[in-house]
């Protein structure tokens, strides 16, 4: 094998088609993932945390008191009027049947972060996490996660999902 060859490959044929990462794209890439995480926690500064964990408190008191309608009207619009409320209701309703119906919510804690929608839009996102006794399980075994997101000038549930935990402990 001639200097300059690696497995059948000469380092300049490995540069022409790409498959040597130098020193210089390796910085660029450390750049750019820097600024992605910290325009992730920027963004999601920007939503007020009391006013959205208000948001988050009521959609998760709508759905233990058994109104997922009154849920459903918590979130965001454009989704919600181009599906139905009726079908996001009967959506929600079907995700009961994994870990049952939440009876109560005992708050746990939340993240900041953003939301990527289709075409590339973002906003930024606070995510409550909840643990709850259900119609199902005790506390302990069920939580369910809140996504909240801006809608306009107001504050909307963008997001809604149950967790089960086989083994272990949800971070506090």
């Amino acid at each position: 094998m001639a200097s300059g060859n690696i497995r059948g490959k000469s380092i300049l044929g490995r540069l022409r088609h790409g498959l040597v990462v130098g020193t210089r794209p390796r910085i660029l890439l450390c750049i750019l993932s820097c600024f992605l995480a910290l325009t992730a926690c920027k963004s999601g500064r920007a939503i007020d945390r009391a006013a959205a964990k208000k948001v988050s408190d009521a959609f998760m008191s709508n759905l233990a008191l058994d109104r997922v309608s009154e849920a459903v009207s918590e979130m965001e619009l454009a989704p919600r009027q181009s599906v139905g409320s009726e079908q996001f209701e009967t959506q929600i309703r079907k995700l009961f049947d994994y870990c049952g119906r939440p009876l109560d919510s005992e708050f746990k804690h939340d993240e900041i972060g953003f939301r990527v929608y289709a075409m590339g839009r973002q906003k930024p996102v606070r995510k409550f996490y909840y643990s709850a006794n259900t119609t199902q399980h005790q506390k302990g075994v069920c939580f369910f996660a809140v996504e909240v997101v801006p809608d306009g000038s107001d504050l909307r549930v963008a997001n809604f999902g149950q967790l089960k935990l086989l083994s272990g402990q949800l971070p506090e």
